[in-house]
């Protein structure tokens, strides 16, 4: 029944793909290694919340015990993060399939939409921390991604929790872009939600390569969300 289910999902996701929106994709996700359809993410979502509503336990089971992750394309990923997102786990279920996703993330798109719908750690910040340290330490820079995307999206609207998310990143080292770009995102959202807790943080020193921070200071002058005077002050303390 999953695989007949799955298999009318997969022509779903071809009838809406766009030759014109594969080719825009595939220009903004380079390296990915997942093949790009050319679906929207508003499709994308449209479709993960029917299934979520209907036996999601029993897609996201087909999907682990019967895909090859490397034949994915693109959108079955980021479906099957949304899914998880979407779906009403309880905590312990949801962590063990957003723990299983993570390791299906090769491109900064399939980490950051289905991350984006993982609502609940936002009502168990304390409890996910353990889970979001053992992403940040993982060998796999999606996989440091995904930890990185988790801290912005859900761990800086407190104080408590945005020292929290500053420390982490400080601790984390990269040479890999896409994980230091999301460093620096970071950094910059957190200038703009908890501009003194960002600013101390600053000024303490931190053990941020220069690459991070220069992408920082570009990620601070781009904000719409910070004054122009924060903007001089941040990039001081990042120069």
């Amino acid at each position: 029944m999953e695989r007949r289910r799955y298999n009318e999902f997969l022509k779903r996701l071809k009838s809406l793909a766009e030759e014109d929106y594969k080719s825009f994709s595939g220009k903004i996700t380079p390296g990915s290694c997942a093949r790009i359809m050319g679906v929207r993410v508003p499709a994308l979502r449209s479709i993960a919340k029917e299934i979520a509503k209907d036996r999601p336990e029993e897609f996201i089971g087909y999907v682990l015990s019967s895909l090859e992750k490397e034949k994915m394309t693109h959108e079955e990923i980021v479906v099957f993060g949304l899914v998880i997102g979407y779906a009403k786990f309880d905590f312990n279920k949801f962590c063990e399939f957003a723990a299983a996703f993570s390791e299906y993330v090769c491109n900064w798109a399939c980490c950051d939409v289905p991350v984006s719908s993982f609502k609940l750690i936002a009502k168990y910040t304390e409890e996910y921390k353990p889970e979001a340290e053992r992403l940040l330490k993982s060998p796999n820079p999606w996989v440091q991604r995904v930890g990185v995307v988790t801290l912005l999206d859900y761990y800086l609207e407190s104080p408590e929790n945005a020292e929290y998310a500053l420390n982490m990143i400080n601790n984390l080292s990269s040479d890999e872009y896409y994980v230091m770009m999301a460093q620096a995102w970071l950094i910059a959202t957190a200038a703009a939600k908890q501009r003194d807790i960002a600013v101390d943080f600053l000024k303490r020193g931190t053990s941020l390569s220069s690459d991070v921070k220069k992408m920082t200071i570009r990620k601070i002058r781009d904000s719409f969300r910070i004054s122009p005077d924060d903007k001089e002050l941040l990039s001081g303390l990042l120069g």
